[in-house]
């Protein structure tokens, strides 16, 4: 299946001035050639650059267009052929060297595309005026234009991420969409596709917060949609039949075991899923996600103080992370330690001012504490953010 659908459809294109004043120097057949390229008559284009190039077999415009024209009717092999036939003739072609590696791409060359990409990245820019649309998937205008001289290298940092995750080199993708958003951070494609390699690499929690990056930039955003979906319910049969399979091997790292005890926990196997997550730390002991899905185990199996230590564990490794701040507190106020209970609360809030479950949770253990004033204040504070329930308990502790 061609990834390409779903990711954002590239169409490399000549800038349509500058082709038509070459097509006119060289000749009534080039020039009806372009016609039909440009008119999208893409058989009717190969068939005549196959007989413009039978007489000039070193027109480097000719293999361009015929060879885009073949990508467009999914001729991958002999696309590929003719801009390879170009980059012979003209080595320094930097645009070539994208096209190629996409077509590369394509045909799952994984590997050669990415020498092609970074050919791309490491010639330099010649005179053409060639220009690169990015065109997004379902989506027949033109959203996004870029050329080898603008000097912003992100679709060939994003395609080498594409190649890199392929080859199952995750911890390299995400280098690679890094580059590509340092370079154009407006693209939720780059973000979607980092969410993608972190959820692969078993990282779940910053594969969320990147595809919640992709659909705050476009809301509709399917495979963001799609991604998040999958890795808040453990991803699906295909991937725990994979992470079996690797663990059956012996082949398993604390990834595979944490990415499985992941699909256990949200799939109601909690034993399974604790032994996963065990054996995830044996193998790497400071990695902080295991002890907290670990936690969060516990703490739905009322093992408050199994999910207090976790999460305690978690904390001496990320002293900033208000997430594992609200989870601890949320297992010593269930088990009675209100007051560990609100300082864990309010750590909570202090590094995430806009964490409104933190303050709704400082606002009923206060109320428990019997400190009613600074109860409603939290409370309050909570359902002017939007929390709904905080705003029922308002009414019924601090209404009247």
């Amino acid at each position: 299946m061609v990834r390409l659908v779903a990711l954002g459809l590239l169409l490399i294109l000549s800038n349509y001035t500058s082709a038509q004043e070459s097509s006119e120097q060289k000749g009534e057949i080039f020039l009806k050639g372009y016609t039909a390229f440009d008119n999208q008559e893409w058989i009717k284009a190969i068939s005549l650059f196959d007989t413009w190039i039978e007489n000039y077999p070193r027109d480097t415009d000719a293999y361009w267009l015929r060879g885009q024209a073949l990508e467009r009717i999914e001729n991958y092999e002999e696309a590929l052929t003719d801009l390879s036939i170009l980059l012979t003739i003209d080595p320094t072609n930097a645009e070539a060297y994208f096209a190629r590696g996409r077509i590369r791409y394509q045909l799952k060359q994984y590997q050669s595309a990415i020498e092609d990409f970074e050919g791309f990245l490491y010639t330099p820019a010649g005179a053409t005026t060639r220009i690169i649309y990015r065109q997004g998937a379902g989506d027949k205008g033109v959203s996004q234009v870029t050329t080898a001289q603008s000097g912003n290298p992100a679709e060939a940092y994003y395609h080498l991420g594409l190649c890199s995750f392929e080859m199952g080199e995750y911890d390299q993708a995400i280098e690679y969409f890094d580059s590509a958003i340092e370079f154009d951070d407006t693209n939720p494609d780059y973000y979607a596709e980092k969410g993608r390699s972190f959820a692969r690499f078993g990282d779940n929690m910053f594969a969320i917060s990147q595809f919640e990056e992709a659909l705050a930039l476009d809301p509709n955003h399917l495979p963001a949609k799609q991604g998040l979906a999958q890795v808040k319910t453990g991803g699906d049969e295909s991937l725990i039949s994979l992470l079996d399979e690797v663990i059956a091997d012996g082949a398993a790292g604390s990834q595979t075991y944490k990415q499985r005890g992941f699909y256990r926990m949200y799939h109601g196997d909690s034993t399974g899923a604790i032994e996963d997550f065990g054996m995830a730390i044996q193998l790497d002991s400071v990695d902080t996600e295991s002890y907290f899905y670990r936690g969060k185990i516990f703490a739905a199996k009322k093992m408050w103080r199994q999910a207090e230590s976790d999460y305690s564990i978690a904390l001496s490794f990320e002293k900033e992370n208000a997430d594992y701040y609200l989870a601890r507190g949320q297992a010593r106020y269930s088990s009675g330690k209100l007051k560990e209970a609100l300082a864990d609360f309010t750590l909570t809030v202090a590094r995430d001012p806009k964490n409104s479950i933190g303050y709704y949770h400082r606002g009923i253990t206060l109320q428990r504490l019997k400190r009613m004033n600074e109860a409603c204040t939290e409370l309050q504070k909570a359902g002017e953010m939007g929390m709904i329930q905080a705003e029922e308990v308002w009414k019924k502790v601090c209404g009247n």
